[in-house]
């Protein structure tokens, strides 16, 4: 498995989650437009994921191994759903 920085946590924007914790460190916007710097697009797609690093930057804790489980999970759906028929 990659080490959690360098794991992509938004598709959209192909953001890593180090790149995520840069610009949410270097902003001083909410969370709603602090995301939209990440995520460069409105959906909610990586919304659980973005929301807990948000708040474990604000907690100075960042749960890596918990937003890494929330990403795959996003993931294994997306396969799931891609695979029906």
């Amino acid at each position: 498995m990659q080490a959690y920085p360098s794991k992509i946590i938004c598709e959209c924007g192909q953001k890593s989650i180090q790149e995520a914790i840069d610009i949410f460190k270097s902003t001083t916007l909410p969370y709603k437009k602090a995301k939209k710097l990440v995520t460069q697009c409105n959906q909610s797609c990586c919304n659980e994921a973005l929301r807990m690093l948000y708040q474990g930057i604000k907690d100075n804790e960042i749960p890596y191994e918990k937003i890494a489980f929330l990403i795959d999970q996003k993931k294994n759906y997306k396969q799931a759903i891609n695979a029906l028929p």
